[in-house]
This record gives structure tokens, sequence and C-alpha cells, in this order.
């Protein structure tokens, strides 16, 4: 059982989350500044293949050992084991694959050192992905949260250092995603080995327990990391670079929203994982997603009202064209709260291909739309077709989780003030901190 409460962990995610968000925000500040809405959207698009490729190569392994070491049916230094086994295989296979994709993809503004330096990133992405699973399976949310927030802090500050203070332009913006990876990756490999008896062994019978498993998780965040990005790829190939920086802008403000579920969703599967009472898993986790969707639309309010002012003070008039962006993907950012906060829970239970069964018809939906409106609407085109895909593959992702957990859609919507309750304890811990420093 977790020594934690619900609440704490949440807190302690949300606390990360929150704290690489101000990192993020500032780094695209710095970014969009420096770089412009033209070499913003190669700096974006230059990343998106090894991403993807990131997102299938992770082999669902992250899930997979967090189902793993959950159950405790296997020894924790026999799964660690595997798990670095494969993150060898997968991360010369991400390289090869991305390498051969940059071949079929429009490339133009690409440099080979922009495209390597995109390349050395995905084993070391990899690294801090399973590296986080074995974590939250043995439900060490610090350390987990320690994989998030170091990485946004080190890239806002080589940021700053490379593309501010040595003027290096796109490449410094890929050195410094490169170098704040690679000092991740090797804090994790070092709590790793300093924690498990570790032994490298392409015998181990656990890899194709591992592989086997995490085929649909694999396939399962890839289709939704197409859901997210397929768009600045169209883009890219449908318009002009400058249509991919100001797309790109308002989508990473929006997604802001995401804060409060992906905190969430983190802890509900760890705790999914571990699960004695599956009942109260469900009804924890419906509060949870009614809870987050007040605060999307509280976020999502002040986002609207306050873009026009706050892009171009911030970011600069170039940017002015984002601000309807931001403004008009709420409502299918707002959707995926249900999926980011419904995932967390059937991850951790092993259920993985209810996110393929909602996400495939999406994608495709998405890519039509795409096609069709990105030629005559750019960016505001794609914002239209990835508010539908969103809210589509959402809407069947709600059906799917309802008829799984047994709990009717109406239930997990319905609003009661038991949602409310933490309210209380925030209080009460706040009060008993004030009396204790009295005394």
């Amino acid at each position: 059982m977790a020594k934690r409460s619900y609440f704490q962990d949440i807190a302690s995610v949300f606390g990360t989350n929150v704290f690489t968000l101000a990192s993020n925000l500032l780094l695209v500040v710095v970014l969009v500044r420096l770089l412009g809405p033209a070499n913003y959207g190669l700096y974006t698009s230059v990343l998106v293949v090894p991403m993807l490729v990131v997102s299938f190569f992770q082999m669902g392994i992250r899930a997979t050992t967090v189902h793993l070491i959950g159950s405790g049916k296997y020894d924790d230094n026999s799964i660690v084991s595997s798990v670095l086994t494969i993150l060898l295989l997968t991360s010369f296979a991400g390289i090869l694959f991305s390498g051969l994709a940059y071949f079929f993809v429009n490339t133009a503004g690409y440099t080979r050192l922009l495209m390597g330096m995109a390349l050395i990133v995905i084993p070391l992405r990899l690294t801090a992905v399973y590296a986080g699973g074995v974590f939250l399976g043995k439900e060490e949310i610090p350390s987990s949260n320690l994989m998030n927030w170091l990485a946004g802090l080190l890239m806002l500050i080589f940021a700053m250092i490379f593309v501010l203070a040595l003027k290096l332009g796109l490449n410094g913006a890929l050195l410094s995603m490169l170098l704040s990876n690679l000092i991740v990756a090797i804090v994790a490999l070092v709590k790793l080995f300093r924690q498990f008896t570790i032994r490298i062994s392409f015998a181990n019978p656990l890899i194709g327990k591992l592989l086997q498993t995490g085929v649909v998780y694999a396939l399962s965040f890839l289709v939704i990391q197409l859901n997210y990005r397929i768009d600045i790829l169209l883009l890219k190939a449908l318009s002009t670079p400058v249509e991919v920086g100001i797309y790109s802008l308002g989508v990473s403000v929006a997604e802001l929203l995401w804060q409060v579920p992906l905190a969430i969703s983190v802890v509900v599967m760890s705790r999914s994982a571990n699960a004695t009472d599956q009942t109260a898993i469900n009804q924890s986790t419906a509060r949870l997603l009614r809870i987050s969707m007040v605060f999307g639309l509280i976020i999502s309010t002040f986002i609207v009202l306050l873009a026009p002012w706050v892009v171009p003070l911030v970011f600069g008039e170039k940017f002015r064209d984002s601000i309807l962006v931001m403004q008009t993907i709420l409502p299918g950012i707002l959707m995926v709260i249900f999926f980011r906060i419904l995932s967390g829970q059937l991850s951790g239970m092993g259920r993985p291909e209810v996110a393929l069964k909602a996400f495939i018809p999406a994608l495709i939906l998405n890519v039509i739309l795409n096609y069709i409106w990105i030629p005559g609407y750019g960016a505001n085109g794609a914002v239209m077709a990835t508010n539908i895909s969103y809210t589509l593959g959402s809407v069947i992702y709600l059906f799917a989780y309802s008829r799984i957990s047994g709990m009717r859609v109406r239930e997990i919507l319905r609003f009661s003030m038991e949602d409310w309750s933490f309210i209380a304890r925030i209080k009460e811990r706040f009060s008993g901190a004030i009396h204790r420093k009295n005394d």
C-alpha cells in the first residue's frame, strides 16, 4: 500500500508539472522571441518524427513495467534488467527508423546537424521513460517527478546559454534539448543501478513478456501521439513554416490545461496497478475526472480572456495569429481531459487496447479533415480538425471505460458534494500546520 494519500501524490505530481510547465513556458518565450515564427516552426517540425518514434518505441514498457511490478508476480531485479536490455534494442531501432523516416517527410530547412541531434535525443528520452515506469511501479512518485522537473529546468538553462547568450539559433535549441535529456538519462540510470541488481541479458525470459504485453501499449501510444502531432507534419507539408510556428505556439499554450489531468493520471495508473479494491478506484477516478473538468473550464476561460493581451506582450506581435488558435482549440483540449484521467486507470489495469480502439477512428478522421482544411485555412484548418478528432476519440473512450468499470456515464459525470471534500482536508492540514508552528 502507498504510504502517501491520493491527495499528497497528486499534489506532488501537480507541483512538479507546474514547475516544469513554468520552465517550458519560459523556454517557449525564449525560443519564439529569438527564432521567430519560421525557425520556431522548423524547430517544432524537426522533432516531430523522433518524438513520434519515441512514442512507438517506448513499446508500452513504462505502463507494462508499472503493471508487472505492481502485480508482485516477478522479481523486481529481473524486471528492471529486462527493461534496460529492451532499452538497448529500442534505442538502436528508434534511431534507425527515424533516420529512414526523414527520407519520406518534407525536410526543407533541416540540416544534417539538426537531424543528427534530434536522433540522439531518442535513446535519452527512452531512458527517462523506462526509468519512470520502474519508479511508478514502486510508487516512488518523487523519483518519477525528478525525471520531469529536472529535464524542464535544464532545457531552459541550456537554451539561455546557447540560444540567448551564444546566438546559436536552431542548433542551440536542439543542443539544449540534447544536453538536458543526456543529464536526465544519466541520473535515471544511476538511481536504477543503485537500487537494483541489474544484469543485461537477451536470454531473460521477462523480455518476451514485456514486449508481448507492450506491443499493444506501443501501438496505442503511437496512435494517440499521431493524433496530437500529425497536424504539425501535415501543416509542414501543405502549408508554410510560419503557419507551423503559429499553430505550434497556440497549441502549446492551450495544452497547459492538461497539467491537472496529467498529474492525476500518473498517480491513478500507479495506484491502479497496486489496487485491491477496484470499486474504490473506479469511484476515485470518476471523482477526479469531474474535478479536473472544473479546473479545466476555469483555466480555459482565463486563456480565452487573457490571450489577446498576453500573447503580443510575451511572444511578440509576429505571433498574434496564435491567439485564435489558442482560443478555438480549447474545446478539443478539454475533451481530452476525459481520456487523460480515465486512461490512467485502464493503463494501470493492463488495458491499453481501449485507447487503440478509441483513437484509430479519430486519427483517420483527423488526417482526412486536415487534408481538406489546411490548404484553405492553414493553422485554423488544423485546429478545426483537431477539435473534432479529439472529441470523437475521448467520447468513445468514455463509453468504453463505462462498460469496463460497470459505472454508467451519467454516474461518472454526476457531481456531488463529496467531490469537494478535499478542500476541507486542505483547510484542516493548513490549520494544523499553523497550530504546530504557534506551539
